[in-house]
């Protein structure tokens, strides 16, 4: 009768051993950024509530970033910017956008636009263009608490989300 005992035991113990790291590396998302939108939506708690505030947003972000470290999905570089870049969002900040800051000013050089960039632009050098619009930059994006302050300054608010994304080019024509 010990002897089942012990079988079973060894058998309850073995199911519940956990899986091992390739197994549970084969069960990470293939794309990231995707899952942690859903399993953290910007805009709402994933339960269609605004997120209460702003740590509560970085909080889910954190929660779910721990159980892609845990399961092996994630490298060294990934573990680190998840959280800072949910940190730096605008996530659970009512009225929050993000600003970007264009320089139009440049000229390209290529007098022929024809798709190929044979020119470089005067406000960049390094920058190799075919029309104006290849000279186009961009700074930020950077987190407003609302969208005049970022207009107010020069600005064009480009959305929400985090200022790990980068600034849309050409930019969005502003809505008026």
């Amino acid at each position: 009768m010990h002897k089942i005992y012990r079988l079973l035991a060894v058998a309850v113990a073995a199911a519940t051993i956990a899986p091992t790291a390739s197994a549970l590396a084969q069960s990470c998302p293939t794309d990231i950024g995707a899952a942690l939108a859903a399993a953290c939506p910007c805009a709402d708690d994933g339960h269609g509530q605004a997120w209460k505030n702003h740590g509560q947003y970085v909080k889910c972000v954190v929660h779910f970033r721990n159980d892609l470290r845990k399961a092996g999905c994630l490298d060294d570089a990934a573990k680190r910017t998840i959280a800072s870049c949910a940190a730096r969002s605008t996530c659970g900040k009512d009225g929050a956008v993000l600003c970007c800051v264009y320089d139009t000013s440049g000229v390209c050089s290529d007098p022929l636009a024809d798709g190929v960039p044979a020119g470089t632009c005067s406000n960049d050098a390094t920058i190799a263009c075919d029309t104006n619009a290849d000279c186009i930059t961009a700074s930020g994006p950077k987190v407003k608490r609302h969208d005049t302050t970022c207009t107010d300054h020069g600005g064009t608010v480009v959305g929400t989300g985090s200022v790990c994304s980068t600034c849309p080019i050409p930019p969005p024509t502003p809505v008026p």
